[in-house]
């Protein structure tokens, strides 16, 4: 079975993380869990049983974001980043910072929010089509990506989604897919993809 390694973070609740799990083991993959308050030689003992690695959302980037990106990019593994995971990839060999939103558009509880527009990319090649419909959370975005080509954007022109166009999945989604499953083909493309390409 695929393994694949989950960061907990701190400020998110168990029916948050089991969003995240689900999507994972739905599609065939086992999920190996780590906190961010792991030292470095636990997480290393993690990262060299699995073949990819899910940056979750949450408040700010994380202690151990950059860590896992780096260690993504040089050892060739998958990389999922979801919300404050994408923003973290956006912002990784950067000198930016997060930039608050001035609104609440961006930060709505439930279903489809907005539109995103995608350029061609593998992402746009996983999903089959040059626009979808994505839920939202973020209060917070970034305002460039160094490393990640930018392929994605909302209608109000903020980065949603961001890859490593050389790697068969290095992808990062501002939205939240996980919670998107039960509704949304694209969602369940994306995970599937994930874990079994």
């Amino acid at each position: 079975m695929r393994k694949f390694l989950l960061l907990l973070r701190m400020e998110n609740t168990e029916e948050e993380n089991n969003f995240y799990i689900k999507a994972i083991t739905q599609y065939g993959g086992e999920v190996l869990l780590v906190r961010d308050t792991d030292t470095k030689d636990e997480l290393i003992t993690v990262l060299e049983q699995v073949e990819g690695i899910l940056l979750p959302g949450g408040n700010d980037v994380g202690k151990w974001d950059y860590f896992f990106i780096d260690y993504a990019v040089s050892h060739h593994l998958k990389l999922f980043g979801i919300c404050q995971g994408m923003q973290s990839m956006a912002l990784w060999k950067s000198n930016r910072s997060l930039v608050s939103l001035d609104n609440d558009f961006h930060h709505q509880m439930e279903g489809y929010v907005h539109s995103v527009e995608l350029e061609d990319s593998k992402f746009k090649e996983i999903l089959g089509t040059h626009s979808i419909c994505v839920n939202s959370y973020h209060y917070q975005t970034v305002e460039n990506s160094s490393f990640f080509k930018i392929v994605g954007k909302s209608s109000d022109g903020l980065i949603e989604v961001v890859e490593n166009s050389d790697h068969i999945f290095q992808i990062g989604v501002q939205w939240h897919p996980e919670r998107m499953l039960e509704y949304d083909l694209c969602s369940r493309k994306l995970f599937s993809y994930f874990v079994s390409c």
